[in-house]
């Protein structure tokens, strides 16, 4: 049983080992549904096009809700709102008639109040708790007419960046 076992940790390093010298790693998916996000009143208002259950299942109870704007420009990282619920006493923000604006603050918890939202600026938002996780990346920007509009994040290389696409809910 000893040989074995040294041998499973023998194994184990050198996969280790491997692994560190390997430019590759595997990452899991930031969220698992996809949110929506709408311009109202000049805010970001966000929601999720995913189907969730109310109540949350029984293994979800009682973790709350979180939401949140990370900014992802290098040298800028860094969240530009973070507030969590203990419960979530509104309708489900499953719809842009439901969506929860940016900024909206808890009674419970405000890790990181509400900063203005820069333009041309690659965003995360997420939404965590116990209906799971939900996430888009947005960017604000101006058209030629000089009207706001969300476009899409781009990523290369580890680098996210607007386009200037339009974001469809979808």
């Amino acid at each position: 049983m000893t040989a074995s076992r040294h041998k499973i940790t023998a194994a184990a390093v050198l996969a280790v080992a491997l692994s560190l010298n390997s430019p590759a790693f595997a990452v899991s998916k930031l969220y698992d549904a996809v949110a929506g996000v709408t311009l109202k009143n000049g805010q970001p208002c966000f929601y999720t096009l995913a189907k969730i259950s109310n109540p949350p299942p029984d293994y979800m109870k009682g973790m709350g809700m979180s939401f949140a704007v990370f900014n992802e420009t290098t040298g800028a990282k860094g969240y530009t709102w973070h507030t969590w619920f203990s419960s979530w006493a509104k309708a489900l923000p499953t719809s842009p008639a439901s969506c929860v604006p940016y900024g909206i603050a808890s009674q419970d918890q405000n890790k990181q109040p509400a900063k203005p939202l820069p333009r041309d600026t690659p965003l995360t938002f997420s939404m965590t708790g116990e209906h799971g996780k939900h996430g888009v990346g947005f960017c604000i920007r101006r058209d030629t007419q000089g009207r706001d509009y969300l476009s899409t994040v781009a990523w290369q290389d580890g680098t996210a960046s607007c386009t200037t696409e339009p974001l469809k809910n979808t």
